[in-house]
This record gives structure tokens, sequence and C-alpha cells, in this order.
């Protein structure tokens, strides 16, 4: 994500900056993302160019170059921990892909809202394949796109498309 932000956002508009926040219920996932290491599987599709740009050889692996990681936070977090989500704010885009599926009905409509609150108006959240928020939330507004369909969080009075 990091490196789609550096090519397609950051070099196109100037002075524009980003962070991302990437969570994991479980220690050793954040831990092994912390790392930045990729197998010569993972990064099969880059062209050489663009793993020379953003990756290091380490061993047999490839390590993502810091300024790739500078702007990634990494932590732990536990979507039924009422504290720590609600201070989770201010996101233009959260992807939560095959994570609701291992709740019930009532902790998916209470993450959900709380997802809701945490983007800012013109968000977007972007869920698994097989997911979706039908009898879960009706704020969000649904999205198709060519290969993906998302949910939006319209500004009062605002539709999609920019209709009002």
């Amino acid at each position: 994500m990091s490196i789609l932000m550096m090519e397609q956002l950051v070099q196109k508009h100037s002075g524009w900056t980003f962070e991302i926040l990437a969570t994991d219920l479980n220690d050793n996932s954040v831990a092994k993302c912390r790392e930045g290491l990729y197998n010569e599987y993972a990064v099969r599709n880059l062209s050489p160019q663009m793993r020379d740009k953003y990756f290091k050889p380490e061993a047999a692996l490839h390590r993502v170059k810091d300024e790739v990681r500078a702007n990634v936070k990494f932590d732990r977090v536990n979507l039924q921990d009422q504290s720590k989500i609600l201070f989770m704010k201010g996101f233009d885009i959260i992807f939560c892909c095959n994570v609701l599926i291992y709740f019930d009905g009532a902790s998916k409509k209470r993450i959900v809202e709380h997802f809701y609150s945490g983007l800012l108006p013109g968000g977007y959240f972007f869920l698994g394949n097989s997911e979706s928020l039908f009898g879960i939330n009706d704020q969000f507004r649904l999205l198709h796109f060519p290969s993906a369909i998302a949910y939006w969080k319209p500004a009062p009075g605002e539709e999609p498309g920019g209709a009002k």
C-alpha cells in the first residue's frame, strides 16, 4: 500500500503526505509485518525496476526499504477493545478484508459503526470479496468499481457522484 501511494499519489500531487496504520490481533503477525521481509514468490509480479527501487536484497529475501516503511505504523489492535478503537479516527480509507466473518452480528455492527465514525466524510471502506454490510449498516453507500466494490461515507447531504 505504501509503494502504491508513493508511486501514484505523492509523485503526482506535490505536498501530499500519507500515513498507514497496519493492524492485526496477533503479536507475531504484527512483528513479522514490521520486519518487512518478503520471499521471491511474494515479489514475483514486480518489475526488476520496482524491486530495485523499493526493496533491498537480504540473503534470499527482499527487505522493504526504509523510505517505504517510514509511512507505516504497525500496531496490535483487538477490534473488540472499545477503549482502543474509539481513538482510531481521521481515516480516508479503511481496508478490513476477511475479518468481519469471525464476528457475530452484534459485534459486526459495533465494529462497523466504529469504522464509520473513524472515517472522514468522503472516506472509503473496503471489505473482502465475500463480505457485505447488508443488514449490518445502512449509513454507507455502496459503490461499484471495475474490479471491486467499496462503501463510501457521504458528507451530510451528499450522494455518490456529487449529487446533493
